[in-house]
């Protein structure tokens, strides 16, 4: 038996060329079949599909999009799928295999993989028509994208040298990565709910050129964009405190830049989530995790009891005013600041993936790089110390160390409660029919609860 470490997901490809004419097969005994990987789950699907096949085939692919579960496998077969184009029109073939036309592909396979095919290729169709939104899944448009990358830099006397990566597909969603003759440029492309996302990122590369990548094309058609790699190391590689320290130092110089922007920055499409309309919702989110909570069929940990969740909303209640009686302004934040967002170089930070920027109490994103540091690999004494004061240092100019600490301790809980309110997730959830995203929400109320408890513990010692 796999242990789950072992388990791998199963993909059936249907490798297209020549504008979905030809479909690639492999020899299998007197039948054609389809060419078929495993990967590992949790990984990017995209990437380790394309070096699939690259690997096994020496074919140079990319990803279109992951169909409908074919009707054959709707009953437990286990096998997703995935279409595919070959970024060449003329491969040399390996050993046992071929390009079929569709119409002979789909007799000369047996039955799944000639459903497979009819129904992916229908899915395929709809695209191309224009039935379904999603410039990516239509073939070809990877050599369109070239076309226009190479537009874009050839007056910075860039060129394209070939070599490219993928790393995330879907039909509205496009992320790769493309070699230049000096460095690589990035280009990403975002659908619902994430179409806010390109707005958010070019008004960011001009107001904070120093902490975000900068921009050298835009493709609105394709609500996408050309950015410039930013040089340095992924902090989630790194366990060395003064590393993390530097990054909190620099985070609060962007957001004290960011002071007096809020309205300019909302205009941009970044989130207003600033504690006076959050408080508001206090009330209705814990509405529903009382229904979240008594659909918990598990026993451990316990639920929270109503009483529990109305002491929640108190000291929810108390800790948000408690941050705004400090006076910090809004500012620019992050909502998934995550070491993997962050790159480190000797000259700088730049903090990527504005999907989740908002307008907030800049306490918030600090607060989310502290639990990070907590899981990670940063093993130094008196860490956390070291991250608080580096943090605080950028800020002593404006206020009092002791109220920065003060309000720095009432956080926590109200950095979750912006975490899981920061989305429609928890207004739409049927926690019956979704039991994993309902433990989650479950896990994020325990978590507030234990937090506010400690805050108001702390804040009885400070009154002391």
């Amino acid at each position: 038996m796999q242990s789950p470490q072992d388990q791998r997901d199963s993909y059936r490809l249907i490798v297209t060329r020549r504008n979905a004419s030809e479909i690639f097969l492999l020899q299998d005994g007197s039948r054609l079949a389809l060419p078929r990987v495993a990967i590992q789950p949790r990984q990017r699907v995209a990437e380790q599909l394309v070096s699939e096949v690259t690997g096994k085939w020496g074919l140079e692919s990319y990803c279109l999009f992951i169909p409908s579960v074919p009707a054959s496998d709707r009953n437990g077969g286990g096998t997703k799928c995935a279409v595919m184009e070959s970024v060449q029109h003329n491969d040399k073939l390996s050993a046992g295999t071929h390009w079929m036309a569709p119409p002979v592909a789909t007799d000369c396979s047996d039955r799944e993989d000639a459903a497979a095919i009819r129904e992916a290729l229908g899915e395929l169709d709809s695209y191309v028509r224009g039935d379904r939104p999603g410039p990516f899944a239509r073939p070809g448009w990877l050599r369109e994208l070239i076309r226009w990358v190479e537009e874009q830099i050839g007056p910075l006397g860039l060129r394209l040298i070939g070599g490219f990566q993928q790393w995330n597909a879907s039909p509205t969603f496009s992320l790769l990565r493309l070699e230049t003759n000096d460095g690589a440029v990035w280009f990403k492309a975002t659908g619902e709910p994430n179409s806010h996302e390109l707005s958010v990122s070019v008004l960011l590369a001009r107001l904070f050129p120093r902490h975000v990548p900068r921009i050298l094309g835009i493709h609105r058609s394709w609500n996408g964009w050309l950015s410039a790699e930013a040089s340095g190391t992924a902090l989630d590689e790194i366990s060395d405190c003064s590393t993390w320290e530097r990054v909190a130092g620099e985070l609060a110089e962007l957001q004290i830049a960011s002071i007096g922007k809020s309205r300019e920055l909302l205009g941009g499409r970044c989130k207003d989530l600033r504690l006076p309309g959050l408080v508001k919702c206090v009330d209705s989110f814990l509405a529903r995790m009382a229904d979240f909570m008594a659909a918990q069929e598990k026993t451990s940990p316990a639920p929270l009891s109503n009483s529990e969740l109305a002491s929640l909303g108190e000291g929810l209640k108390e800790s948000c005013s408690l941050l705004q009686s400090f006076g910090l302004p809004d500012t620019i934040g992050h909502i998934d600041f995550n070491p993997g967002n962050i790159l480190v170089s000797p000259e700088r930070c730049v903090f990527l993936d504005w999907a989740e920027g908002c307008v907030t109490n800049p306490l918030i994103t600090f607060e989310y790089l502290r639990r990070h540091m907590e899981r990670s690999g940063v093993k130094q004494p008196a860490a956390d110390a070291r991250l608080c004061t580096a943090y605080l240092r950028p800020w002593a100019a404006y206020f009092s160390q002791e109220e920065l600490r003060r309000a720095m301790a009432a956080a926590p809980p109200v950095a979750v409660f912006v975490h899981a309110t920061c989305g429609d997730t928890w207004h739409t959830l049927d926690p019956v029919s979704n039991p994993a995203s309902a433990g989650y929400f479950r896990s994020l109320a325990r978590r507030m609860y234990r937090d506010t408890v400690l805050a108001a513990e702390r804040s009885e010692l400070c009154l002391d």
